[in-house]
């Protein structure tokens, strides 16, 4: 019986697709990696470039997709699996569908409605025919129900699927609370890891009362010095983000101006290292981790300071979140996940997957 699982994505560490595709690895299924973004970059000597990479971009994406072409027809999968993978054409999409015989599906992380912005460092769909694309699957996966019903009804054959947490980098440890920072000397209260985008260095600038420790990519320069009130600290990833979590106080969730109706890979993150999540509120979030059991929500970004001070004065109620977060993280793996992926493919799956067992 073919196992076989092509797993189509940027591999990076950290990255959505290996985290896919270790819990393919751990449901039983042989899984060949396809790392699109190491494909781009060695499609020119000048894909590293920001500015350069999008003027060759559809050099690039030509490049690449004749590549995965080539790979899906070699590995002859039972399912071929791509995490947004923007760079497909609908022609292609189309052939590996033929090529393979087998369902071709994509987990797609993002908002395909938000549009093309020029700003690198935004979040962006990359390409107008999008929608067009998205079509040609056999399902798309979407983690935000809104933007499901609307897929639907443009025509996309489209199902629910949130993110989850990957056990392999996020979860709880014997660790005391307290968050010691060398580069600053001091002690941080609030973390908040991400990369940096205009709608969430907004919202971290609406705290006052509070200094917040961020650790990611693109925050500008004034944020990387110890003069401002926030601070910018260089990118970490995996266990080191992981460990962030369990021992700050209050782990800060901004949720992306594109998706405030949802859930992101930090409202699973948080909670399955043991944090406790201060994020703005949805309904998906709440649904998973409830407010006041699992973590704490905020409305606005003028009740940000507000929360933070009620969570720093009760040391009952951080441990008591911490507790069930991750008892409810237990629950919400990217095993699940993939057992989903696999029935609503028509594929073998476990009928059930036994909760993770987060202890510390």
């Amino acid at each position: 019986m073919n196992q076989k699982v092509l797993v189509i994505g940027p591999l990076q560490q950290g990255a959505l697709a290996q985290s896919y595709a270790r819990a393919f690895e751990r449901l039983g299924m042989e899984v060949v990696r396809f790392d699109s973004e190491r494909a781009l970059r060695e499609a020119s000597r000048f894909a590293g470039n920001r500015i350069l990479r999008r003027a060759l971009r559809r050099r690039l994406w030509n490049a690449v997709n004749r590549e995965a072409m080539q790979v899906a027809q070699s590995v002859r999968p039972a399912l071929t699996f791509a995490v947004k993978c923007s760079f497909f054409h609908p022609e292609t999409v189309r052939a590996i569908r033929k090529i393979t015989g087998v369902p071709f599906v994509n987990c797609y992380p993002d908002n395909p409605y938000m549009g093309i912005t020029w700003d690198p460092r935004e979040a962006s769909a990359l390409r107008r025919d999008l929608i067009e694309v998205l079509r040609q699957y056999s399902i798309v996966f979407m983690w935000e129900r809104s933007l499901l019903e609307r897929l639907v009804r443009d025509g996309v054959e489209a199902r629910y699927l949130t993110f989850a947490v990957d056990p392999d980098l996020y979860r709880p440890s014997a660790v005391a609370e307290g968050l010691a920072c060398e580069r600053c000397n001091a002690m941080h209260e609030v973390a908040f890891v991400a990369t940096y985008t205009r709608s969430r260095g907004a919202e971290v600038a609406s705290i006052r009362r509070h200094t917040v420790a961020i650790w990611g990519i693109h925050w500008p320069r004034e944020w990387r010095t110890l003069r401002g009130q926030h601070r910018a600290h260089p990118p970490l990833w995996g266990g080191a983000v992981s460990e962030i979590y369990a021992r700050a106080p209050v782990s800060l969730n901004v949720l992306n101006a594109e998706s405030l109706d949802g859930a992101n890979m930090r409202s699973f993150e948080i909670p399955g290292s043991g944090g406790v999540m201060l994020a703005r509120y949805s309904p998906e979030q709440d649904e998973i981790f409830p407010e006041g059991e699992a973590a704490a929500y905020y409305r606005s970004p003028q009740e940000i300071d507000g929360k933070i001070d009620e969570l720093l004065a009760d040391a009952d109620l951080r441990a008591r979140l911490r507790r069930n977060a991750i008892r409810l993280a237990g629950e919400q793996t990217y095993d699940v996940r993939v057992a989903a992926v696999l029935r609503e493919c028509g594929l073998t799956a476990p009928s059930t997957i036994a909760p993770r067992s987060f202890t510390i």
